[in-house]
């Protein structure tokens, strides 16, 4: 159960709204409790009373029946406010705990990152963290509810009787011990196996919808639906499994409150041939421990699913554990003109593979222009993701400025460097909403211009439209992989950092866009420091340094 822990000591930051949800599932159930009591005491003192006319004459009807009205009254409305605040508590707990998940996701360095694929990522941020829910509305709040029930109904039928007092207690603990235990075994198995199936087949049909034009292409897709078809089946047959455990588990309860109402019916008919007892109170403790079950209903379903439960948050660990990159305090501010220096620098992608970089050193002075060409998998991206601490060198050292980069903040590192990335990621927003990113106060005038420097104003508006107020869509989809790179380089020279990294900047262009965008690039930055990795050679000669990184470097005069 030690998985569990890192989250239930989340509880704390909504103590108010967990607390209230479970002390009104506690108000439900005595009400309920209390409704069914008082109505079989009602009904047998009803009866009795109404042998003869005088004890029928002196019998107050009108208050247990006020009392029956109040508690059926108070059942519903504490249920509804019950659900309302259990359910807005979880969700805000649940809110809370898929942002914090995600704060620890983004510290990551990139090598672990990749280590899971994004589906899986996906499903343990979505699918685990909506397993958890079931901490608080399926396991901590009954459970609490139904020891509270255990506690108190034993202490009011002492009241009346200890012998039906113990007897209660010691039938609603057994059934409390009992069925939990017996589901969390029966069920723990197939709950895990739930989660990892439906995980296995969000997986599946996510690679299906996204190589779907490649298999149509080489005529596996047949084959690939067929497997989603029998991880479904597989699905079907574990869910059947845990429907069948639901159904024992109601057939259980069934039987263990009828059980348990026939052996207190037994022991109250002998404390009321003794006296010991009236008979409205003897039918009272037969329909309180009956009513007492409402409590140890949930739980067999609660601990049948704990297995999927711990398994979601082991999966979250999992990540949780996961070491992010530390950023230092050191450097608080961008460097303006930084010298950039990789110094014996050695990195390997895992224990078993050969080294992408073997003490590779590199100095590129402020305002320089450096190509780094190499043939595909040589390391001119490795050599990027280092400078910007998404991987982290086995060794050596690299620094800006004379300063290391470990010791720049985070803000700092990434305000001194702009990257034009491979793929560029284009938000369901407007065009001017995906600019702000690189620049969060730039006015229209300043969007307008950069848009007019990249070409982006050809793109085409609706009437009435403005350019600025265009919709990309999810994942930029009305954008052309040409357009989507105009807009990383629009971003880029926003942002208007000392260093710019680009990285197949000019990808998806043709020829006459390419030498037109890289050109307004290299204007821009003509006196700040321009790291292009390319394996175009047209713009070779326009670098002050041009680094093959599987051979040295050579410099162009």
């Amino acid at each position: 159960m030690r998985e569990l822990l890192p989250f239930i000591r989340l509880f704390p930051r909504h103590a108010g709204g967990l607390t209230a949800g479970i002390l009104l599932a506690f108000v439900t159930i005595l009400f309920s409790l209390s409704l069914l009591a008082l109505s079989g005491w009602f009904i047998t003192a009803t009866a009795l009373a109404g042998m003869t006319l005088a004890t029928a004459q002196m019998f107050d009807f009108f208050s247990p029946g006020a009392g029956v009205r109040g508690f059926a009254i108070g059942r519903t409305a504490a249920r509804y406010f019950e659900r309302l605040v259990s359910h807005d508590a979880t969700f805000k707990l649940l809110a809370h705990l898929r942002s914090w998940l995600f704060k620890r996701l983004l510290p990551l360095p990139l090598s672990r990152l990749k280590s899971y694929r994004k589906a899986d990522l996906l499903n343990r941020l979505v699918a685990d963290v909506d397993a958890l829910d079931q901490l608080y509305l399926r396991m901590l709040s009954p459970v609490v509810s139904a020891l509270l029930v255990t506690g108190l109904l034993p202490l009011g039928l002492s009241l009346f009787s200890p012998i039906l007092a113990k007897a209660a207690f010691i039938l609603l603990v057994f059934w409390l011990v009992l069925l939990p235990i017996l589901f969390y075994r029966k069920g723990y198995r197939a709950a895990r196996q739930s989660g990892l199936m439906t995980a296995r087949l969000r997986q599946r049909v996510l690679d299906y919808l996204q190589a779907m034009a490649d298999l149509e292409i080489y005529g596996s897709e047949a084959s690939i639906r067929q497997g989603i078809l029998d991880a479904e089946s597989e699905l079907y047959k574990n869910q059947q499994q845990l429907a069948r455990l639901d159904g024992l588990a109601s057939a259980l309860l069934a039987l263990a409150a009828g059980v348990s109402s026939l052996i207190m019916l037994y022991l109250a008919a002998g404390e009321f041939q003794q006296e010991s007892v009236t008979a409205p109170v003897m039918v009272l403790s037969v329909f309180a421990v009956l009513a007492a079950f409402e409590a140890i209903m949930p739980l067999p379903a609660a601990f049948q699913f704990l297995g999927h439960t711990r398994l979601a948050a082991s999966r979250l660990n999992e990540v949780l554990e996961e070491q992010p990159v530390q950023y230092g305090q050191a450097m608080q501010e961008s460097v303006s003109a930084p010298e950039i220096s990789f110094a014996n620098v050695s990195f390997s992608y895992g224990q078993d593979l050969p080294d992408i970089l073997n003490r590779f050193n590199l100095t590129i002075p402020a305002g320089h222009h450096v190509a780094v060409v190499g043939r595909t998998g040589s390391g001119k991206s490795t050599l990027i993701n280092l400078l910007l601490r998404q991987l982290e060198p086995a060794a050596g050292s690299i620094s800006l400025a004379g300063v290391p980069v470990s010791e720049f903040t985070e803000s700092s590192l990434y305000s001194t460097i702009a990257v034009i990335p491979q793929k560029t990621h284009v938000f369901s927003d407007t065009l001017r909403n995906n600019l702000l990113l690189a620049r969060p106060g730039a006015s229209d005038r300043q969007l307008l211009d950069v848009i007019d420097a990249t070409g982006l104003n050809a793109l085409n508006v609706e009437e009435g439209g403005t350019l600025l107020d265009l919709w990309l869509g999810e994942a930029g989809v009305p954008l052309s992989g040409g357009e989507q790179r105009r807009l990383a380089v629009a971003r880029a020279l926003l942002k208007d950092s000392p260093v710019l990294v680009m990285d197949e900047a000019s990808e998806g262009l043709d020829p006459i866009s390419e030498e037109q965008l890289i050109s307004q690039v290299l204007e821009q930055y003509r006196k700040r420091t321009l790291i292009m990795i390319s394996h175009q050679k047209q713009f070779l000669d326009q670098m002050d340094q041009v680094v093959n990184i599987d051979q040295s470097v050579h410099r162009y005069t």
